[in-house]
């Protein structure tokens, strides 16, 4: 039987396919390719922009730049919740935001190593 892995003792990387860039509001926007080929982006540039942007909010740029492939899940969320200590049910929602963002492909989580 497969050994489970807890989300918080997972290291998040940032995927090697996606960059930022900042917004005048001082948050990041994620870009990256819309097609893996450089012939597809030709073929379809006519009809859809090579590039997708992803802007975050206040949040989504805090935890970015927390996930710097040293700190845990675990890690990055108590510091942002220690950050907004007020904020209704964070650690929960911190958890669900970085699970989407690897479910959609813009991180990676890595196993720690003493697991």
């Amino acid at each position: 039987m497969k050994d489970k892995i807890s989300l918080l003792d997972t290291i998040p990387t940032h995927a090697h396919h996606v960059w930022t860039e900042q917004d005048s509001d001082g948050c990041l926007v994620l870009v990256y390719h819309r097609f893996p080929k450089a012939w597809l982006s030709k073929l379809f540039s006519r009809w859809y922009s090579p590039l997708i942007h992803v802007p975050l909010e206040q949040f989504g740029s805090e935890v970015w730049l927390l996930m710097d492939g040293i700190r845990t899940t675990e890690e990055v969320i108590h510091e942002v919740v220690m950050r907004h200590p007020d904020e209704e049910n964070f650690p929960q929602r911190l958890a669900l935001y970085i699970s989407r963002l690897h479910h959609d492909g813009l991180i990676e989580l890595k196993v720690t190593s003493c697991q």
